[in-house]
């Protein structure tokens, strides 16, 4: 086998935050780099492993015996934390990171994955409510919940839901304001974090899932199954199992995921909602593979699809990947609830008139604000300005001080507010928009935004008033406001599809400014966006769907959910939204409960066009069935309706952000047959194939549309599959950033940045040599190897302190990269690459990579190795084994999508290592 390459481990990013529109590339190769934040390398000492076999049977225990027997064979030291029997086979256990490459190698383990933690689907906190007050739920005349909430039949009543998330305020009336009681809905729940767990510390476990400091799972539980006399959730009568895995901060380590699955299961959760992850995922981790069992047992699971819209394609939330669980897209509607302020001001004929102002609420340290009749005062400076980010030159002592906002932070402008004496701070937009939170923590002092037109009728009032003084008063009251905008997928909710193409989102659900229940001592109720709102929506629904009879393990429920949605439009081009960004459209419950066919498929992907894998390959048609489970017979029309193309690349290869629509290419398709008889008992086979002469372009898109099929007016349900698939192969991707980004790169750790070839380390203190590149897409597996230039690749002489002999026969040559090289492969992207070498050298890899976003700690990977190599020794025990002095160079192997697949490769420029330790030459 190869040797193992050690590398010096640091903290993996989180890849939880918005990129912005940019498709011009940054020369990374003269900046400095956080080779800390971007690793490659997991810091943490814990990981997940899957043994073979399913829990419970005789190969399950047969593997967790293997999984010992090897690990002690190849002295590597471990310990168990926790083992998994319910859903899966597998442990999570603590082992130095240096020890996963050879313990990967073993071969007697289905997965090894890093401790990675996840974070609430979260977007915003755009209003707080007022304080204690239910206000009704806008967003139910949308999706037909108010009707059934009219007829008063079904209610969630009986059903088991659970909620996997930060806990919930139970004592909040929503909720029955108990725990555990006599006839409590919140009968269930376990805390598997701790208050004081930060994805650092220690978990703090105990059997009470109290949240009062953190709200994301009160918020969700409301929207789900709140009651409130005027406030009610989807499903009001539900019984809920609340499993807290998060702590006050929003970091959740997957084993406890996991473990709160398996209990969710034991419980009789029937349906399970989990509104978090983190962006994108191949859906091969152990919580994937605990998800999807977990649907298989007959439980509807329902998650987040992310908030990554802005990051690019391919970002589905990580627990909505696996098939059968229903990935949730957040819709928008013209509809919210707005935080208002009151404007009085004497007109020049001494009348007093007073209006009110949208405004957005202040920042969420304040759980409750109020502000009565305080005078406003212009924050000019000496030179007229406004934007208020010097020391002001006037006293604003008691005031409201209106400011403009751009070229200095919000916290800026507070704290010169605050140091000239006022009270609170208005900013005013400087672009036409809606006003947003401003969240900052120092300083704390109370501010909020208005828009930049009301920010103007300000400035001019104050220049009108004869009195001088415009009074503004701030209650905690909400107005519902239509903006004058269509509904459709939210700004921020993520595209699929996943990396491995299946089609993600699943069907879309109201998120955007949703009002709902929050703890007690966080103000009662606020209107939070995100994917975690529109979550549990579908989770209501899928309650009220149980309670109707609706069969689950048959599918019927899920298509259902699924399958009478119906596809938005974009106003502006009167085609549909993607499927990948909106699924099937938007879910209505009396659409659901009317449904008498379901579908074989959840959705229909064709993949990449003349792809050289086979399992990624263009199908050429696919075929599904719709089975009828009950009614009469009813005569169906079935057509393709083509949606909005996407292109996520730029012309010179860089990835947009977000992805660009094309409203131009239209793929056409053909559905055989066109009309068919449906009913109670009824199967009808279908195909669909598309015009190959339409999918040809220059351009590389991502192309999509609905198989629609429609009842005559008037009797039954009209049913949408959603279809996808990408123009072009996979081998076009252009998976490195384009060459004007100066990356991949040699880099010195000493100084964090990019150099060029004779770099020498000394491999003391920081002195060591690694590399930094950007993914653009989704990479299945990348190996790392090390070689010596012109010469052998040998370990050092083992030092005289040394207790045992090593013999370790790591051989292999490799050549320095020529410097116009006559057979060089190409990326995409345009970097030209080295040519391969078979060569036996030391290796590392990292499986199943997901694109960097645009976010700073995620926007590159990077690599920094420690001069040392792990090998088996004699008896297949471990070795680290120090590398000889020498030239050498890093190798990279890039897999796109498949070990199958034909990788390319990126030669770094030759160092030098020059180390007193190794005893080489």
């Amino acid at each position: 086998m190869l040797a193992s390459l050690r590398h010096l481990p640091f903290r993996p990013a989180l890849l939880l935050a918005f990129g912005v529109l940019s498709v011009w590339a940054t020369n990374y190769a003269a900046k400095p780099l956080d080779l800390e934040a971007t690793s490659l390398v997991n810091k943490d000492d814990s990981y997940i492993v899957g043994y073979a076999g399913e829990p419970g049977t005789p190969e399950g225990v047969a593997g967790v015996q293997a999984f010992a027997a090897e690990m002690a064979k190849a002295q590597i030291p471990f310990t168990y934390i926790r083992n998994f029997t319910v859903l899966v086979n597998a442990a999570e256990i603590k082992m130095e990171p240096r020890y996963q490459p050879i313990a990967a190698s073993l071969g007697i383990m289905d997965t090894i994955h890093s401790m990675r933690h996840v974070v609430p689907q979260i977007l915003a906190q755009t209003a707080a409510g007022t304080e204690g007050k239910p206000l009704s739920f806008l967003q139910h005349k949308h999706t037909g919940v108010d009707q059934i909430h009219a007829e008063g039949k079904l209610t969630g009543e009986g059903i088991k839901v659970g909620i996997i998330d930060t806990g919930l305020d139970y004592r909040h009336p929503a909720f029955g304001s108990c725990f555990k009681t006599e006839g409590c809905r919140v009968a269930y729940g376990y805390d598997y974090a701790g208050d004081n767990y930060n994805g650092t510390n220690a978990l703090e476990p105990d059997d009470d899932p109290l949240d009062t400091c953190n709200g994301h799972g009160t918020h969700v539980a409301g929207i789900l199954a709140g009651d409130d006399g005027v406030f009610q959730g989807v499903a009001p009568k539900a019984i809920l199992g609340i499993y807290r895995v998060f702590g006050c901060e929003s970091f959740a380590p997957l084993a406890v995921i996991i473990q709160a699955l398996e209990q969710a299961f034991l419980d009789g959760m029937q349906v399970v909602n989990l509104s978090l992850g983190s962006d994108g995922s191949w859906g091969t981790s152990t919580v994937s593979i605990a998800l999807e069992r977990l649907a298989n047992k007959g439980v509807v699971v329902v998650s987040a699809a992310g908030n990554a819209y802005s990051s690019g394609l391919w970002l589905a939330g990580s627990m909505a990947v696996p098939p059968s669980v229903i990935a949730v897209a957040a819709a928008a509607f013209p509809e919210r609830y707005t935080p208002v302020m009151n404007v009085s001001y004497t007109a020049s004929n001494g009348t007093t008139t007073t209006i009110v102002m949208e405004r957005s609420s202040v920042q969420s340290t304040f759980t409750s604000y109020n502000l009565t009749s305080t005078a406003l005062v212009h924050g000019v400076n000496a030179t007229g300005g406004d934007l208020l980010c010097d020391p002001a030159t006037n006293s604003f002592i008691g005031k409201v001080v209106l400011v403009q906002r751009g070229e200095c932070s919000f916290s800026t402008k507070a704290a010169n507010a605050q140091a000239a004496g006022a009270v609170h701070l208005i900013v005013y937009d400087h672009s036409p928009g809606f006003p947003f939170q401003m969240e900052y923590k120092d300083p704390v002092f109370p501010s909020f935004l208005v828009s930049q037109t009301d920010g103007q009728h300000l400035v001019s009032l104050l220049s009108a008033s004869t009195t001088g003084e415009v009074m503004i008063t701030v209650g905690t009251d909400l107005y519902s406001t239509v903006y004058p905008e269509s509904s459709g997928p939210a700004e921020f909710t993520s595209w699929g599809p996943t990396p491995q193409t299946l089609l993600k989102p699943d069907v879309m659900a109201p998120g955007d400014n949703i009002y709902s229940t929050i703890p007690l001592s966080m103000g009662g109720y606020a209107q939070w966006s995100g994917t975690s709102m529109a979550s549990p929506y579908v989770a209501g629904v899928a309650a009220l769907l149980i309670q109707s009879g609706m069969n689950v393990s048959s599918g019927q429920l899920a298509s259902a959910l699924v399958h009478t949605a119906t596809p938005t439009m974009d106003a502006a081009t009167g085609q549909p939204f993607p499927p990948t960004l909106q699924g099937t459209g938007l879910l209505n419950v009396q659409n659901a409960l009317a449904a008498t066919l379901h579908s074989s498929v959840r959705s229909l992907s064709f993949k990449y066009l003349d792809d050289s894998i086979p399992e990624f390959k263009n199908p050429g048609s696919l075929n599904f069935t719709m089975t009828g489970s009950s009614g009469s017979a009813i005569n169906y029309q079935v057509n393709y309706v083509p949606a909005l193309s996407s292109t996520g690349f730029a012309p010179n290869g860089m990835i947009l952000h977000p992805p660009v629509s094309d409203a131009t290419f239209l793929p056409t398709a053909n559905v055989e047959p066109a009309q068919f008889t449906g009913g109670g008992g009824s199967n009808a086979n279908f195909r669909i194939s598309f015009s190959r002469q339409s999918l040809t372009t220059k351009s590389m898109l991502l192309y999509g549309g609905y198989i629609r099929i429609n009842a005559p007016a008037g009797s039954g349900v009209n049913y949408t599959i959603s279809v996808a698939g990408f123009n072009f192969p996979s081998s076009q991707l252009p998976v490195l950033s384009p060459p004007e980004e100066g990356l991949p790169c040699l880099v010195d750790s000493t100084s964090a940045q990019c150099v060029g070839a004779g770099k020498t380390f000394t491999m003391q203190n920081i002195s060591h040599p690694g590399f930094v590149f950007r993914l653009q897409t989704p990479v299945y597996r990348i190996l790392v190897r090390i070689g010596q230039v012109g010469g052998e690749i040998a370990p050092a002489p083992v030092p005289s302190n040394s207790t045992t002999g090593i013999s370790a026969s790591i051989t292999g040559t490799i050549s320095a990269p020529a410097s116009t090289p006559t057979t060089a492969p190409t990326d995409t992207s345009g970097t030209t690459l080295a040519p391969p070498e078979d060569l036996v050298i030391a290796e590392d890899s990292f499986d199943h990579m997901l694109p960097n976003t645009e976010i700073d700690a995620d926007y590159y990977y990077s690599y920094v190795w420690d001069g040392s190599i792990l090998t088996r020794g004699a008896g297949n025990t471990t070795q680290v084994v120090p590398i000889s002095n020498g030239s050498y160079v890093f190798k990279l192997i890039f897999y796109r999508m498949s070990m199958s697949d034909t990788p390319f490769t990126w030669t770094s420029p030759a160092f030098n290592i020059q180390s007193a330790d190794t005893g080489g030459p």
